[in-house]
């Protein structure tokens, strides 16, 4: 296997999306190649649960600029803090796939589901009506 390029040696585009704290997932697809047709959707139904924790990006090879890493398509590469963590050259099988994610991003917590509010517009009516503020607490004489 080849030793993974350096930081400084990469076009400026992709040190700038690398320089990120977070986990960076770099898809590489190419839109003429039938491996690339078929694990298009597998990846983005793969990788759409993390996306909260994770920056995730797919590049075509076409309209983007050569990644020195990238020998074919479709291939994935994993960055934490601008260092290659793993290379995929194609994703394997979806559970494969998703064991990566896993490994590289480790335990998450679920995003929080969005509640209802508890109060509506006639609960605050109701509360700054029934509010006693210092002048009405005056005359109760409540000192």
């Amino acid at each position: 296997m080849t030793t993974p390029t350096r930081y400084s040696a990469l076009p400026p585009t992709y040190r700038k999306v690398l320089k990120a704290r977070r986990l960076v997932v770099l898809y590489f697809f190419n839109e003429h190649c039938g491996a690339c047709v078929f694990s298009g959707p597998v990846f983005l139904e793969v990788a759409k649960p993390f996306r909260p924790w994770m920056d995730i990006f797919m590049l075509d090879t076409a309209q983007s600029c050569r990644h020195p890493d990238v020998t074919g398509t479709p291939t994935v590469l994993f960055y934490k803090e601008g260092v290659l963590i793993k290379k995929l050259k194609g994703i394997g099988k979806e559970y494969s796939l998703l064991q990566d994610f896993t490994q590289h991003l480790g335990k998450t917590r679920h995003c929080a589901a969005p509640r209802k509010p508890t109060h509506d517009l006639n609960w605050l009516r109701h509360t700054l009506s029934t509010l006693c503020t210092i002048p009405r607490a005056k005359r109760w004489n409540f000192s």
